[in-house]
């Protein structure tokens, strides 16, 4: 790995270390740096900003949500059992920076959001379950609802109820995954015809 790529990872996981230490809103250039082991100034130097790594750190997240979730929206079945694959996806991704995830996402962030076109705010995240949502109204193995409105509610539940439990309440990723997975399926399930 060339040096300039592995003193930007160094730097990548200081600043998540410092978010998980202070959140995204107390996460300052000189934490940053206390976390990596150097000076402020050095980072400095480099001509990286506490927002640019922030925001590096908000693009490998939604890399791998994107990756997460992908093989879901491209994958054969009904549109019920990728919905369970698409929320088993978010759940490695969100197993995968549990800490940081926890931490992440206390502010507002326009660049997660967007408006729908009935002014309500809604999740730029929850586009492939928006999609999911209208598929399975499609294949008859989902609710007919609103997709765009219970897409950022199913995303919003899942995601953050899910990180809640386990950073928080220190459920098992089995129990948690069960207990939410419930919870999310009972509301967006079709009734069985007949």
């Amino acid at each position: 790995m060339p040096q300039r790529q592995a003193a930007d990872e160094s730097l990548l996981r200081a600043t998540a270390d410092a978010i998980v230490k202070w959140g995204v809103t107390g996460v300052t250039l000189e934490r940053i740096a206390a976390e990596a082991g150097m000076s402020r100034a050095t980072i400095y130097r480099r001509g990286v900003s506490c927002e640019q790594l922030v925001d590096a750190l908000v693009t490998r997240m939604r890399q791998g949500f994107r990756d997460a979730v992908w093989p879901a929206l491209t994958a054969p079945g009904t549109a019920a059992d990728r919905l369970r694959a698409a929320l088993d996806g978010l759940w490695q991704l969100a197993e995968e920076y549990l800490a940081l995830m926890a931490n992440m996402f206390t502010a507002d962030d326009e660049e997660l959001h967007r408006e729908a076109a009935d002014g309500l705010v809604v999740d730029v995240f929850a586009e492939p379950f928006e999609r999911l949502l209208r598929d399975g109204a499609a294949d008859g193995t989902l609710r007919d609802l609103s997709p765009t409105v219970t897409a950022t509610a199913l995303l919003s539940t899942a995601g953050w109820g899910y990180i809640h439990l386990r950073a928080h309440h220190g459920w098992s990723p089995e129990r948690t995954r069960a207990a939410v997975l419930d919870l999310l399926l009972r509301g967006v399930l079709a009734e069985p015809a007949g």
